[in-house]
């Protein structure tokens, strides 16, 4: 934390939560929500908090300009992130390493698929998992899906590499 301070008051350009503003990628704002601080697109709406358990996960939901849902978070309060992905899940994890320039970050990745139907029709969709460890009880679930369409969907190129962002810069609310 006193690195951040001598940091920003060497450059004399940090934004409101001490995060020093060159660490922001262009078009980005820092968000409080559900314990973790969160970057993402300036243009997305929300952040939108649901549920929160005492011990149980919260949601966190972020829109993409035309309301359609871009990116979620999970929380999971007391537990590793190991133990989250292989917990409810029927499908392989791995290992990644999530890398921007010198940032890099561990994660565990894995795909899930849901299915939708309505009076459109109906289709499957499939969900890309990060589970990153955000302090030593505090897991976060980064998610991004593929649109709900006819058919089958994967999250595009562009969501998956904007999920890796936001999860490279989680952190713990109020630092």
């Amino acid at each position: 934390m006193r690195r951040v301070l001598v940091v920003c008051l060497a450059a004399l350009a940090c934004t409101p939560t001490g995060i020093p503003s060159g660490d922001l990628p262009p078009d980005w704002s820092v968000h409080d929500a559900a314990g973790l601080r969160i970057t993402v697109p300036t243009a997305w709406l929300g952040p939108e908090v649901l549920g929160g358990s005492p011990g149980g996960p919260t949601w966190v939901v972020f829109r993409d300009p035309s309301g359609a849902e871009a990116v979620s978070l999970m929380t999971w309060p007391d537990t590793t992130a190991t133990a989250v992905a292989k917990t409810g899940y029927q499908t392989e994890s791995h290992e990644v390493t999530l890398t921007e320039g010198s940032r890099t970050r561990p994660a565990i990745e894995l795909t899930a698929y849901a299915g939708w139907s309505g009076a459109e029709g109906s289709g499957s969709y499939a969900c890309r998992h990060l589970f990153v460890q955000i302090d030593a009880t505090l897991v976060a679930d980064v998610i991004a899906c593929g649109a709900k369409v006819r058919g089958s969907s994967t999250p595009a190129p562009e969501l998956r590499s904007t999920q890796d962002r936001v999860a490279l810069r989680l952190g713990p609310s109020g630092r």
